[in-house]
């Protein structure tokens, strides 16, 4: 079997084919730029009104974008499923200066994470088979009305993980919940354009904790994923079973409070109110236990360099030779291929 692994983040969107028996480091790789960023490139490429139409993706950039766009004087015309790549609230949305409509014909720009097309000249190019299975990783808030995001997510991170890496994804079996919409647009987009094909999606942290561990079998350990809007640090205490996590903004962390948060929750301390209450989403313990300090910690993530150097007795995940498919690699190990 041939698999499509696509871990999307902020910044990069690290994708990684693989075929069963052959060698991971002989698997054809792409660290390209996140659809975020090139739509958000494109937009600001445009001196005239825009049309928008396509799906919910991730938001971020293109959302600062099109709100600068709007600022310069320009109208902005977008579908409702796309409205919600800038906010599920879309009142909130219109009231921002955004023109929502029930579909746009001849868009400028279609938004969606995933370009099949590129994947696809890579699979040609590569001499390839069909993907027999897409993987795909990407961070979603979801969204109740009222209701901070930073709680709506961690209130399903709980859920989701139900105190295994290994087993958090959704495949063709398993229903999504309406209010996780990008999570949702990910497996409408593979279902039309691969009516077939088996897919799993999950999200972008559990499959850097589980990247992190290829090939590892020290436990108890924490692994950290630095990216480049969030960090998520999981407590492994036996196999791939998290004992507790803690999610933040990476810009909001330097290397003096990682070390104090990390420490705190291998003692059993850090609780969901002291991270949410300094601007992160939350924390969560599964286990009471509690854990020294001197635990391995396993760093991934394109800020690792922010919290951690080579003076610090940590590990630097690097599967296969590449910090950067830490999390594609992940994905692979929740369908139990490497």
């Amino acid at each position: 079997m041939s698999y499509l692994a696509i871990d999307i983040g902020t910044g990069t969107q690290d994708v990684l084919i693989y075929k069963e028996g052959e060698l991971l480091e002989n698997s054809p790789k792409l660290i390209y730029p996140a659809p975020t960023k090139l739509f958000s490139e494109n937009i600001k490429n445009f001196e005239r009104d825009i049309f928008i139409s396509g799906v919910v993706m991730g938001g971020g950039p293109i959302t600062k974008a099109l709100r600068n766009h709007i600022d310069k004087g320009y109208n902005v015309f977008i579908s409702k499923d796309a409205a919600k790549t800038i906010k599920d609230d879309l009142e909130k949305v219109e009231s921002w200066g955004f023109n929502i409509v029930e579909a746009v014909e001849n868009p400028h720009l279609e938004l969606s994470d995933i370009d099949f097309e590129l994947f696809e000249i890579l699979q040609e190019k590569a001499l390839y088979g069909k993907f027999n299975k897409i993987l795909v990783a990407v961070q979603d808030h979801g969204y109740i009305k009222g209701q901070s995001d930073r709680i709506t997510r961690i209130d399903f991170l709980k859920e989701f993980l139900d105190g295994d890496l290994s087993k958090a994804y959704f495949n063709k079996n398993t229903s999504i919940p309406q209010n996780f919409s990008r999570f949702r647009s990910i497996r409408e987009t593979i279902t039309n354009h691969y009516k077939n094909t088996d897919f799993a999606i999950t999200d972008t942290g559990i499959a850097a904790a589980l990247g992190a561990l290829y090939k590892n079998e020290t436990r108890p350990a924490v692994t950290i994923d630095a990216g480049n809007g969030h960090t998520f640090a999981a407590l492994i205490h036996e196999e791939y079973k998290i004992s507790s996590f803690f999610e933040h903004h990476t810009g909001m962390l330097d290397k003096k409070k990682i070390r104090y948060l990390v420490n705190k929750m291998l003692r059993g301390e850090l609780t969901n109110e002291e991270i949410f209450n300094d601007g992160g989403h939350g924390a969560h313990r599964f286990s009471g236990k509690s854990f020294p300090e001197d635990v391995p910690l396993i760093i991934t993530g394109p800020n690792r360099h922010r919290f951690f150097d080579e003076k610090d007795d940590v590990t630097f995940a690097s599967p296969a030779g590449d910090t950067m498919i830490t999390g594609s690699v992940g994905l692979l190990m929740q369908q139990n291929v490497l």
